[in-house]
């Protein structure tokens, strides 16, 4: 299935002396002012510039679902809606997982729960140093608008999809397990998504959504074994 996965350039835009003397030292190549609206006519008149830099992007359910069909085409079983609730361990070792319907022999284990990993590693006696954040998205009919490349600016982005659509996201915020939007969060992203092209104040706001974040004290992965010896967590990507 198609995972509608695009390579396409993005722009990284600077509103302020200082910004675009930062954006130059960057990876790209730099647009000045009149070369960044040649490329995209309806990018704020208030940007000095922007770095066009290489980028690709995928829409994640989708990619998701083919996962799925291609490991179990491999031989693997997926049990959806079944939670693992801890582990059998001898020794410095985990002999299965239990969830909420049986207990699953193994011989090797992945902590893969993504922000919940940390809740699932206790109950195998181990600590993870991971914590959610929240990002919040939406999708808009940019109508007449057109935007053939991602933004990134502030934090934030604009992705423009194949069928017209734009996705503006993604907030950073430490909500804890709460993955509800908020009126402030899609704020934000519509603020973000009218500076960086203004006529997207007469977009269709189609959809808003969240997600968490698995985060790390270093902002880095944790792809490790843990203290028992057959236990590897793969988390904060």
């Amino acid at each position: 299935m198609s995972v509608e996965y695009r390579v396409q350039q993005g722009l990284a835009p600077a509103f302020s002396d200082d910004e675009a003397s930062r954006r130059k030292t960057e990876p790209g190549r730099w647009l000045d002012a009149a070369g960044l609206r040649e490329l995209e006519p309806s990018f704020s008149p208030d940007a000095l510039g922007a770095m066009l830099l290489e980028h690709a992007h995928l829409t994640p359910s989708r990619f998701v679902r083919a996962l799925g069909r291609a490991a179990t085409k491999h031989g693997a079983e997926i049990c959806e809606g079944t939670p693992a609730i801890g582990f059998e361990i001898h020794g410095d070792e985990a002999t299965a997982v239990k969830t909420t319907k049986q207990t699953i022999a193994a011989d090797w284990i992945v902590i893969a729960a993504g922000p919940w990993s940390r809740e699932v590693a206790t109950t195998a006696g181990v600590d993870v140093d991971v914590r959610p954040q929240r990002g919040q998205l939406a999708a808009l009919d940019a109508g007449a608008t057109i935007l053939r490349r991602s933004v990134f600016w502030s934090g934030g982005y604009l992705v423009p999809k194949g069928d017209g659509t734009i996705i503006a996201g993604g907030t950073e915020e430490d909500s804890g397990f709460d993955e509800r939007p908020t009126v402030d969060g899609i704020t934000t992203l519509l603020a973000l998504a009218t500076k960086l092209v203004p006529t997207l104040n007469k977009a269709t706001l189609l959809r808003v959504w969240a997600g968490l974040r698995p985060i790390t004290a270093s902002g880095e992965p944790v792809v490790a074994r843990t203290s028992v010896s057959n236990v590897i967590v793969a988390t904060g990507h």
